[in-house]
Formats: structure tokens, sequence, C-alpha cells
């Protein structure tokens, strides 16, 4: 599990979290559901707008964005030109939050990466209102990216990280149990960055007993 996603998790621990946190630089966690409306930089970047009791998000570059199962995100694009996807974490991107660039022009490839059906998960540019409306189960936890459809504006992408609403489910069953205790052991004991409980990016026992509390608190 990568430090983005542990990071999004440890925010949850015995915390109220406000509908759109910042993390980290370019990285968005965004706890309830909203209408991205999302304008472009050229070819180079998309832009992301949104509000929510947290106030109003305007024109952020190639957010990387952290969604939670259980909501549901409409993406919606409002420039011209550039469909945008989203897929699955087979399609390859490099860079950082905020800079990620895709790394093949094979449409093949982008198709093949794309969420199924693929209308479904391409938001079309005016005068179309063809928009993304993605309701997120538990069984949809995961990497996924978003990229312009366009083969050769391939700086035009970012990471969706999608999360449990549960911090101490580990195991993403819907349940706290024992099993969740266990595997949060395994990770303490790898020092697996899924164990870094409080956020400050090291692995100690103010992690254990942050789980602990979460553990305990339940959901």
């Amino acid at each position: 599990m990568s430090p983005t996603l542990a990071l999004a998790l440890a925010a949850t621990a015995g915390t109220v979290l406000a509908q759109t946190d910042n993390p980290s630089d370019h990285v968005y966690r965004v706890n309830s559901g909203v209408d991205f409306e999302i304008a472009n930089a050229g070819a180079n970047s998309f832009l992301f707008s949104w509000t929510d009791s947290s106030g109003t998000f305007t024109d952020i570059e190639d957010p990387t964005l952290i969604l939670v199962a259980g909501q549901t995100y409409t993406f919606a694009r409002t420039t011209a030109s550039h469909p945008m996807r989203i897929t699955d974490d087979t399609l390859v991107l490099i860079g950082a939050d905020g800079s990620y660039s895709r790394d093949t022009t094979d449409i093949g490839l982008i198709d093949a990466a794309t969420l199924q059906p693929i209308a479904d998960f391409t938001a079309e540019p005016p005068p179309s209102t063809d928009a993304i409306e993605w309701t997120l189960a538990l069984a949809t936890i995961g990497d996924y990216a978003y990229t312009c459809e366009i083969i050769f504006h391939t700086g035009m992408a970012g990471r969706i990280h999608v999360v449990n609403p549960c911090a101490p489910d580990l195991t993403n069953d819907g349940s706290v149990n024992t099993n969740d205790f266990f595997a949060y052991l395994a990770a303490y004991q790898a020092q697996d960055p899924t164990a870094d409980f409080s956020g400050d990016g090291q692995i100690n026992t103010n992690d254990f007993f942050a789980y602990l509390a979460a553990y305990q608190a339940g959901c």
C-alpha cells in the first residue's frame, strides 16, 4: 500500500474529518460525494474544481484524489476537447503527486486499462454533457488513474485512491475483528507503510496505540 494511501487511512483514526482534507501537497481527500468540474490548461494538465462544506477548491492542477467507498462522485469536463478517462492501476504513471505523466501513447493499452464500460468512465467535453458518475463500493477499494484519451497528451494524468471509510478495517470486509488486528500486527512487524497509523512517516509504538484506539472504537 502506498504512503499516500496509508496517510489517508491514518487520518481517519480517532478524528472527525472535514469534507475535504489536504494531507499533503497536491493530495486531496474528499470524504463525501462531490461534483468535480474539470477544465484544462492546454494539453498539459486537467484543472479540478469542486465545492463542499470545507469551501471551494478552484483549478487544482492534476490532484491526487483520495475518495471514500460508499460515496458517489461526478466528473464533468467543462472545457473543449480532452476527454477524460478513469482507468485501473495497470495504466503506468511516472512522476509525483500533481505532476504525473502517462508512459504510453498506445491507445490499445489505454483502452485495456479504462474501467468498463469505457463510455461510462469517459467524461466527454462540451457541448456534450456526458459526465462520469462513479458510486464507490467496498469492492472498488484500490488504486486508479485518470488521463486524457488523446494519446499524445501524456501529461494530463493523475492518481485516484479509493479507501475504506472505516480505518481499522484493514481486511476491507466491512467489519472490525481480530483478522484486522492481526493484519495490523503483521504490517507493524514488517514496517509496512500501512502501519503508520499516526501519519508521521515513522512506525513505532505511537502507531500501535493509535491503531488500538481505532480498533477498540470500531466503526
